[in-house]
């Protein structure tokens, strides 16, 4: 991913973010009802990694570690985020995918 589209991503998932579109944590994923799609930090563990693909109910994306998400949100660490939002979330996945 280029650097201009990983600022976009930056950009839409703050916009999510301050919109309450956004939903962090493994434990969360349990309470969602409908399709969403993830995007997991590069370094979340083998063993979270594996519980979520056992789910079976989420599109999964990685971007960037624990520490540079958090960052994005003013959070510690952050691992797990569900993308709330069909249209901000096509968007997203756009610049995702490259």
């Amino acid at each position: 991913m280029d650097l201009e589209a990983e600022k976009k991503v930056v950009s839409l998932l703050q916009f999510a973010y301050r919109s309450g579109k956004l939903k962090f944590g493994f434990e969360n994923l349990h309470k969602l009802k409908g399709k969403y799609f993830l995007i997991l930090a590069k370094d979340l563990s083998e063993n979270t990694k594996k519980d979520i693909l056992k789910l079976n109910k989420f599109e999964i994306y990685f971007f960037k570690n624990k520490q540079e998400l958090g960052k994005i949100f003013g959070k510690n660490n952050v691992g797990v985020i569900a993308v709330l939002e069909d249209n901000l979330g096509r968007e997203i996945k756009r610049f995702l995918k490259g």
